[in-house]
């Protein structure tokens, strides 16, 4: 037996689910990028979920959680550990549960494998107002709290109650032994695109309660075909995983690209969108190493013109080594700085999520 079979074994007997071997993660993407993952299961709701990384954290295995799979480049050499596919049932999968309702609105509450826009929908036809920004955001609940997604002067901590999620242990530390805890929104430390749970290895989002607002579902509507129309206008329909950069504090990221002269700039089958600079799209045969390659010449470019340094919003993950010393942009060293992460080095938890850039 090798030592994939011992581990795989392993896993399963400690999460009782079904544990795929060498399972391409290209297809769980919304770029369709992405190697093979070392091991791989479906977590059918929040308590599996919770199972399964107190498994992984037991056997020292490292973990990918997708959601989605926006906001993320996955390397062509894939992931050394184990990819977790949140999932929540059917019947869950587009709406939540109603903990209270009353004249002024009323308090949901949603597994973290929610589908973001399906959720926004749902509770824009009850007429409950404070997600019908989010009707075109991609990527399920659990990574748009993580990431606090948001578009359209709205964002999740807008509307985030409480969240409770799953924390690893710290050595040295004090915390309990079930590592699962629930926070006021207000604990969550929200701030742009980033959250308490944002960093890899912080936490995973298990499930939430969200506070919405009272408004007609005509009203709602009207915002939501709105947003629609813009986002059609200026936002690609090609393969892409979502913003790219994170604006930077007074200024647009993708006007910053534009400005440079970027906008259709191609490195293979990856190319910045014509329609917003902030998107990178999947042309057809894009690999993971010509998205970090196009991001590295955006910043290398942009840094240049402005002397303003883009921080990626996405995140990559997986074996990036040979990329980083590979990757050039004329005479200049490109590295997407702060976005990489090595399964090898940082054996912790990564989420994926989803939002939208505002410009």
């Amino acid at each position: 037996m090798t030592q994939s079979d011992v581990t795989r074994t392993a896993l399963h007997g400690e999460t009782r689910l079904p544990v795929d071997t060498d399972v391409q993660l290209a297809p769980y993407t919304t770029l369709k990028i992405g190697g093979p993952a070392d091991y791989f299961v479906r977590a059918p709701d929040g308590a599996s979920l919770d199972r399964i990384l107190t498994a992984c954290e037991t056997l020292g295995v490292p973990v990918l959680v997708l959601g989605g799979g926006s906001n993320i480049v996955v390397s062509d050499r894939g992931f050394r550990g184990l990819a977790i596919k949140v999932e929540t049932p059917t019947s869950l999968r587009n709406r939540g549960s109603i903990v209270h309702e009353d004249a002024h609105g009323a308090v949901i509450q949603v597994e973290p494998g929610c589908q973001t826009a399906g959720i926004a929908r749902w509770t824009a036809q009850a007429g409950w107002s404070g997600l019908d920004w989010a009707c075109g955001i991609p990527g399920t609940i659990g990574g748009a709290i993580a990431g606090n997604a948001g578009a359209y002067d709205g964002d999740m901590k807008g509307v985030v109650k409480t969240v409770t999620f799953w924390s690893p242990s710290r050595p040295g530390s004090d915390s309990l032994p079930s590592r699962v805890y629930t926070v006021s929104g207000d604990e969550m430390a929200f701030g742009y695109r980033t959250s308490r749970l944002k960093t890899p290895g912080s936490g995973v989002v298990l499930g939430a309660q969200l506070r919405l607002g009272r408004a007609t579902p005509t009203e709602l509507q009207e915002r939501i075909d709105r947003f629609e129309t813009s986002r059609r206008s200026r936002q690609p329909t090609e393969r892409s995983c979502g913003s790219v950069f994170r604006n930077p504090s007074g200024l647009y990221a993708g006007q910053l690209v534009e400005q440079a002269g970027l906008k259709g700039h191609r490195i293979g089958d990856a190319q910045i969108s014509s329609l917003h600079g902030n998107y990178i799209v999947n042309r057809g045969t894009a690999t993971a190493h010509d998205i970090y390659a196009l991001m590295a010449v955006v910043r290398n470019r942009v840094l240049l013109d402005t002397g303003v340094s883009l921080e990626t919003e996405v995140l990559l993950v997986g074996d990036w080594s040979t990329d980083q010393t590979s990757v050039r942009d004329d005479s200049a060293s490109a590295s997407p700085e702060g976005a990489y992460q090595d399964a090898r080095t940082r054996p912790d938890v990564a989420t994926t999520g989803g939002s939208e850039p505002n410009g």
